[in-house]
Formats: structure tokens, sequence, C-alpha cells
């Protein structure tokens, strides 16, 4: 690997020479030229083992290398126009950057590598100071290999910002088993969120066809990918684009489409004319348990009461029969009595399940001829073996979206803590059961339908639990993320005071490999537990001073310095933190458009 010398050789000229320096900042003094704020620098050093500190402008200022003031020159100017005064001085103009060490990257002799540590120690003297140059063909294979244990490996996010162009050839990664340690993705309307997600979706459909094919050999990945504007299938196609998920996934062979796709990865409330790959969303009524509710709307003490305990005694068809006014209001052994306004409040709330409100949640009442209609045990099997599932939630109202992801997000978890609980094949059955509130021995009907579905699943080797006799762990299975757009309303302090499956999942999710990526235009509004628990941040521009102190704050990395930065980063630019990483990455995220198939 090149020493310093051969880099310095490979970085050219000499752009300034380091002037002040201490722990919180340093200042460069250079030739006047044109330079950017966000700016990259490379200052060797030979005092100790060989070292190049990786330096960021915040800020500069022109400056005059003689003692006068650049206020007496512009009056002397405006007052006295002599191009000999302008010429006398061009010698004399310099600039001044101040900015932070991000780190050092240091030269292993033993293994001839380099090494990036965090900025603990400082250059020496007068040390020169070198331009990262994205326009020097020779840069990025040098940044390569100076931040190579900071760029990642796996799910290509976009390329090292330095300044105000990207190092193409520098690529940023997500490494795949981030998305089971809780993302969060912040910025304002318009900064580049969907095309942010479009890239990710591309990058996860790439890692797991490698997984797949034996290119790589760690986990796959899957994502419940909520999508409010059914963009991400098709994806500018109407306007020349090249296409989303929808082109990718028709580029397949059908092994490739029977490895990675089947048996859907688009669902929507909308009629589906020729079901394949894309699906009508269903859900059944039997699928929901109060907590569901409780956690996307408002319910009072008393409403919690009678919902939790109306399910434990009717299971799977408590809303059917609390529609009908089945309410054991005359029965003295159904347990406690509530108030009729409290019941009617209860009915009233959850209301847009009736048949006729609702595009996803299908009625449930075997005995009149309603039979469990529900997707979610193959969603649940698909996203069990590395899927990518695209949720059209265009027709659903903004309460039918939360009780969506929450439904999917609960099950799940609750199936992976029965999966470790499990302690042989024998015991699967009875976890996965008592999981869902299907104990019929103690009399608990819960979710009964789904727990059949799901046990006719694991027979057929659907859902991968089991390999031969024995069980796999959660450490077996495809890390799965899922995305909880407009986060802000159900994660929310008010909303999680009751508990929330999303809450649970923050704090107990990377254990069990299921992470959340909680997206919003606001830091505030979301809960402080839930922010604590995000191990990597997709912060882009913005809006407000608020928004902008909330995510440096709650940042996995420092981002001391970068205050500006989010106020004013363009369209498609991020800035990555992480608790796996050393220093906070600039990166422009490409135009989907641009990456091709």
């Amino acid at each position: 690997m090149a020493d310093l010398d051969a880099l310095l050789t490979d970085l050219g000229t000499r752009f300034g020479v380091l002037a002040e320096s201490n722990t919180y900042q340093l200042t460069v003094i250079a030739h006047n030229s044109d330079v950017a704020v966000g700016d990259l620098f490379l200052l060797p050093c030979k005092r100790g083992p060989h070292r190049f500190y990786i330096f960021r402008t915040t800020q500069y200022a022109n400056v005059l290398n003689r003692t006068i003031e650049v206020n007496d020159v512009a009056r002397n100017k405006l007052t006295m126009p002599d191009s000999y005064l302008a010429e006398d001085l061009r010698e004399e103009q310099l600039i001044e950057l101040k900015g932070l060490v991000l780190g050092y990257a240091q030269h292993e002799a033993a293994t001839d590598t380099w090494s990036f540590h965090r900025p603990r120690r400082l250059p020496q003297h007068l040390t020169d100071v070198y331009l990262v140059n994205p326009g020097n063909l020779k840069v990025p294979g040098i940044m390569r290999t100076l931040l190579g244990s900071q760029l990642g490996e796996g799910l290509y996010l976009g390329d090292l910002l330095a300044g105000e162009q990207p190092l193409r050839g520098v690529p940023v990664c997500l490494p795949p088993f981030a998305l089971s340690r809780h993302i969060g993705v912040f910025g304002r309307t318009g900064s580049g969120k969907s095309n942010l997600m479009m890239v990710l979706l591309r990058s996860i459909l790439d890692h797991n066809r490698q997984v797949s094919e034996g290119e790589r050999s760690d986990a796959r990945v899957s994502i419940l990918a909520i999508d409010p504007h059914d963009e991400f299938r098709n994806w500018h196609a109407a306007v020349g684009g090249a296409g989303g998920v929808g082109a990718i996934v028709g580029g397949y062979s059908a092994q490739q489409r029977a490895a990675l796709v089947e048996p859907f990865y688009y669902l929507t409330a909308k009629e589906i004319p020729a079901p394949g790959l894309e699906r009508r969303a269903l859900l059944s009524r039997a699928d929901l348990m109060p907590a569901d509710l409780i956690s996307v709307m408002d319910f009072s003490e008393q409403q919690v009461s009678f919902a939790t305990q109306y399910y434990a005694d009717h299971g799977e068809q408590w809303v059917g029969r609390l529609f009908v006014g089945d309410t054991d209001a005359d029965d003295p052994d159904a347990g406690p009595q509530f108030l009729e306004a409290t019941i009617a409040a209860v009915q009233r709330r959850i209301g847009f399940l009736r048949v006729g409100h609702t595009r996803v949640f299908t009625p449930f009442d075997p005995a009149a001829g309603r039979p469990y209609d529900s997707l979610l045990p193959d969603i649940i099997c698909a996203l069990e073996t590395g899927r990518v599932l695209l949720i059209d939630t265009t027709l659903m109202s903004e309460l039918e979206q939360f009780l969506f992801t929450t439904v999917v997000a609960r099950v799940l978890f609750s199936l992976r803590k029965a999966l470790r609980a499990a302690q042989s094949a024998a015991d699967l059955e009875r976890e996965i059961r008592q999981a869902l509130g299907n104990d019929d021995n103690n009399g608990q009907v819960g979710m009964q339908s789904l727990a059949d579905a799901l046990m006719d699943r694991l027979g057929e080797g659907r859902l991968p639990y089991l390999a031969g006799e024995d069980l796999r762990t959660p450490d077996q299975l495809p890390f799965v993320n899922v995305v909880v757009e407009e986060a802000p309303s159900v994660l929310n302090p008010q909303r999680l005071r009751f508990g929330s499956v999303f809450r649970d999942i923050s704090r107990q999710g990377r254990k069990f490999g299921i992470g959340l990526s909680v997206v919003s235009q606001q830091v505030s509004e979301i809960d402080q537990g839930v922010l604590t628990q995000l191990n990597t941040e997709l912060n882009m521009a913005l809006g407000n001073e608020n928004e902008r102190r909330d995510a440096i704050r709650n940042a996995s990395a420092d981002l001391m310095g970068f205050e500006r930065e989010l106020q004013v980063m363009g369209k498609g630019q991020v800035l990555v933190s992480a608790s796996y990483m050393d220093v906070p990455l600039p990166i422009q995220v490409p135009n989907f458009d641009d990456l091709g198939s």
C-alpha cells in the first residue's frame, strides 16, 4: 500500500500552511484561491508514526499579508482608483481557513495499512496543507486508502462530498446490519428524502442478489418501505426516467424473481386487475389487537381498559362483535362492567374498520361466511426470507397506514421473540401461539387464525424458522427494517404513553435483528426514548434552528462544526453519522435515474 511520500506525490502542489491549531479548530493560511465551506484538506505529519490529518473548512476569510487593514485598502481603492495599487496587492492577497480535524489516518508499518483514528492528536507546527481536489483523478484512490474503515461496505448511499462536489469513486455505504439498529432520516420537504430511499432500495436489492448468487456471505436484508406517494415502483418512468423498483424486478430472470421477489414486492389499496408480483394490500380485523389501535389513536384510560378486557374475552372476533353491540353488558360473569359511554366511545373510534369504510381491513366472522382473508402471513414470510416490500399508501387513510405498519411490526417482533424463546423445534409452535395470544389450554383465543396460517407456512418451509429438525436463531435470518413515515404522528411522547410496539422495537429490536427507519421533517417531535436508540442518522437540510440543534444533540457522532451545513445543504446532500463510525461524513446522493439498471 502507498506510504506517505507516495501519497503526497499524487496530491500535487501544496495549497497552504497550518498557522494555528488546538483541539477545537485549525487555522490555515493559503494563497488567494476559490474555496468553499466544506472543502477537505490533508495535512501530512511525520511527528511520530506517519499520519494524514483530514481537515474540513467551516469558515474562511480574505486577509492581507502585510499588517494593514483591508478596510483601509478598500477605502483607498474607492477614493483613489489606481491600477498600480491593485497590481501591487495581488501577491498580498491571502485567505485564512478555519475548520475541524475530522481525524487522522495513521500508517501501520507492520501491516503496511492505514488505520483511521478520532482527532486526539494535532499535526506539527507549520504543516503543509493539500487540497482534496475532485478534479485530481488520483484523489479518490487516496481518500479510499485513508478513510477506508469509515466509508463502510454493503448498501451504497452516495459519494463523499468535498465542498460542493462529490468525489466520484469514494462511495459511502451502510453495513447491512445497520438496518437492524435503527435509522433516522431527517430533512425538510424537497431535500431529497424520496430519492435517498430509492437509492437505498436499489442497494438492498443488489445486496440480496449478491448474497443469493454467492458473491457475498453475509445476511440478506428485508425492508417494509412505506411509500406515501406511490413513486418507488415506477419512479419517473412516465416522464422518461429509468423506472423504479418495478423496472429492476422486471429485469430479473425467472430464477432471480423466485429467489428475490416472489410472492410479491408491491402492495396497494388499489384494485389490481391481474395480481402477480403486485397485490391488493389486505389485512383482517382478526389481525388487530387493541394495543395496535391505541398506539395510533387517542384513547382514554377507561377506554383502554375496556378494549383490553373485551379482547381478552373475545380474541380475534372482538372488532366484529363490538360493531354488532355484543358488549356483554347483561352478563354478570363477563368481568368488569364499563359505562355505556365508554363502550360507545370505543365503537366510534374503531368505526373506520366497518365494511365500506376501509380498503385495507377485511371483516372476520366465520359463522356469517366471512373467513380469515389476510396477506399478513405471507408478508411475514416475505420479510423473513429477504424481500423488499413497497407499500403504496396513497389510498389509505393516515390511520390505515399507521395501523398497517404497526400490525406488521408487532407480529414480526412477537415471532422473533418466540423463536428466541423456543428451546427446540417441538417448542416452536407453542411459543408462537402464546406470542399471538392463542393458548387453548388457558382459554385464550387471541389471533388463532393468524397462528394457524403461520403454522401451515412453517410446515411448508415458507416460514424459515426451521433448518431440518433444528431451530434457526434470529441471527440466522435477514436483517429486517420497518419504515415509519411521518414518524411524529405515531412516535410522539403523548402517543407512546400507553405503550407501542415501535418503542419496544427501538429498545430491544437490535437483539432480534429488527430495526426501524424513522422518517420525518422534524426531529424535535420524536419521542426522546426513540431518538436515543437511533444508531444511524441521515440528516439532510433542516428547516429551523430548533430542528438543527436537536439533530446535532441526538447524533451518534459529534456534529460540532456542522451546524451551518444542516441549513445550507443542497438537494440530495446528507450528513451521515453512526455509532459504528468514528467521524460524520457528508455525502451527495446521486440522482436515482442516473444510476442505470
